[in-house]
């Protein structure tokens, strides 16, 4: 476990990392949410583009997969691969826990695609994670 770990560099507090988690937590709450609505309570955003809801559950999860990038990698300074394999594997966990609450919702349905897309977005939220950090100047977070 220690060579997951990067050398160096000031510990953040209790508070300091709670505040790097508090988006992700709030987006997969939000996302819950979400998957308890019925598919007829969402706009059609990308009418007409094919698996536009593949696109969805993509970005969003690019997002999620780069807060929590963030949020391991600055907050318990987790090497990078080490983020990136918790990202991935947390995001097969939850995409196929939400198609399985899914399965319960009315006028829902259950995806495989879905889960891959979650996956891919959150893979690639968490690969953009480093140079999207420094690019942004949120690479320095205070203890």
């Amino acid at each position: 476990m220690g060579e997951d770990r990067e050398e160096g560099g000031r510990s953040l507090t209790r508070r300091g990392r709670l505040v790097l988690w508090a988006p992700v937590l709030l987006l997969l709450v939000f996302e819950f949410y979400l998957s308890s609505r019925p598919a007829s309570a969402f706009p059609d955003i990308f009418h007409g583009v094919p698996q536009a809801d593949k696109l969805e559950h993509a970005g969003y999860f690019l997002l999620t997969g780069f807060l929590a990038y963030r949020a391991g990698r600055y907050g318990e300074r987790w090497s990078r691969s080490r983020a990136v394999t918790w990202i991935v594997l947390a995001a097969v966990a939850w995409g196929v826990s939400d198609e399985f609450h899914q399965s319960f919702v009315p006028t829902r349905s259950v995806e495989a695609a879905d889960v891959a897309a979650d996956v891919v977005g959150a893979f690639l939220g968490a690969l953009a994670g480093e140079p999207l950090s420094r690019l942004l100047g949120l690479d320095r977070v205070r203890p």
